[in-house]
């Protein structure tokens, strides 16, 4: 066919569709053309079909471009079309709907720095005010020290029964460890009638680091040295033993600062399941090398208690007011002086003027 004749009757097609379209619009809605006036149609944008963009196959839509995962297109049909459509929407016309579809890359992912360090956590002060601060340096450690485990443990000037006695200790009496011995069979203590003595490792509890106690090895009892032989000139008469022994004490039961000075004093006689008191001694006391001593006697037949410092047995006892600090020297002796035990000396100067309460025990030996 000629373009004379095709283009004339291309143009005659267009036409035809344009009025076909307006007369379908008009069904649908219900009006009457007559008596109503037709609305102006609004120009449509142009859309410009995309590079590389492919159509979809159904009919009144136009797809370009692969669809997303889950996006479908429903094909929607013009009026007065052979297969059945939806119901039509008051005021509907025929719409051709074209999506395009376009892959989105997905996000660069935004390049860190380089070179930058990382944030350190900072720890949070502690905010509180009220804890001690620590001191720096080593800390000290407990001070080793023995507990007596007998009825009484007696102090001696040295580490073994032939050096002097020196006082005894009450059960349960606690004493500071000075040193040992390499055996490790006798402690060095503080202290015993106001100065260091040692007891013997049988008869106490030694607790704390003893790890660091020093070892001391005193030098030997001496020996004993040889009478002269007998000669023509008649011989002093040897001194005789006093018939008293020490059996307990001077002991300090408990630590009174109130001045006044209470020697309780036991005066008695047999073994140890059946004591008896005896009458009639009186305590020798001297304060600084002067007498205070008191008239008082041992009294019988029964035994007094000290409630509550210790509930020792005595029958005897010497008080004196406003004692203060000094030497005291300390025996028992009969009503006219004579002395019947050792002689046994304490002080209440410096750090011992709390020794102000004494506990001590005679026994008949001989």
């Amino acid at each position: 066919m000629s373009k004379r004749v095709w283009l004339p009757l291309l143009g005659a097609v267009i036409l035809a569709a344009v009025s076909l379209s307006c007369s379908v619009g008009q069904a649908i809605v219900g009006r009457s053309a007559s008596g109503v006036a037709t609305a102006t149609k609004t120009p449509r944008p142009t859309f410009t079909p995309l590079a590389g963009a492919t159509a979809s196959a159904t009919a009144g839509l136009g797809v370009r471009g692969p669809l997303p995962p889950g996006v479908s297109v429903a094909s929607v049909e013009p009026a007065g079309a052979a297969s059945p459509s939806p119901t039509p929407l008051p005021g509907a016309g025929s719409t051709n709907l074209i999506l395009f579809a376009t892959e989105t890359p997905p996000p660069n992912p935004t390049p860190r720095p380089t070179g930058t360090p990382e944030a350190t956590a900072t720890a949070t002060p502690d905010s509180e005010t009220n804890r001690p601060t620590l001191q720096p340096g080593p800390r000290p450690l407990p001070t080793p020290y023995v507990v007596v485990n007998a009825d009484a443990a007696s102090g001696r000037k040295g580490p073994g029964v032939t050096f002097p006695l020196l006082g005894e200790v009450s059960a349960g009496t606690e004493l500071k460890i000075l040193a040992r011995t390499p055996a490790g069979d006798w402690w060095q203590v503080c202290c015993i009638a106001n100065q260091p003595a040692w007891v013997s490792a049988s008869l106490v509890t030694a607790l704390g680091p003893l790890e660091g106690v020093p070892m001391l090895t005193p030098p030997p009892t001496p020996a004993p040295t040889a009478a002269p032989p007998p000669t023509a000139t008649p011989s002093a008469v040897p001194t005789r033993l006093p018939p008293f022994d020490i059996a307990a004490g001077p002991m300090f039961p408990i630590k009174r600062d109130t001045g006044e000075l209470t020697i309780w004093v036991k005066v008695y006689e047999g073994p140890s399941d059946n004591q008896k008191p005896l009458t009639g001694y009186v305590l020798k006391v001297s304060r600084d090398d002067v007498d205070v001593s008191s008239p008082a006697q041992s009294r019988g037949p029964y035994f007094n208690y000290t409630k509550p410092e210790g509930n020792f047995e005595y029958n005897l006892d010497f008080k004196m007011d406003n004692a203060g600090e000094a030497k005291w020297r300390i025996y028992l002796a009969k009503p006219d002086g004579y002395r019947v035990s050792p002689i046994s000396e304490f002080t209440t100067l410096g750090d011992s003027y709390r020794n102000l309460v004494v506990y001590v025990a005679y026994w008949l030996a001989r």
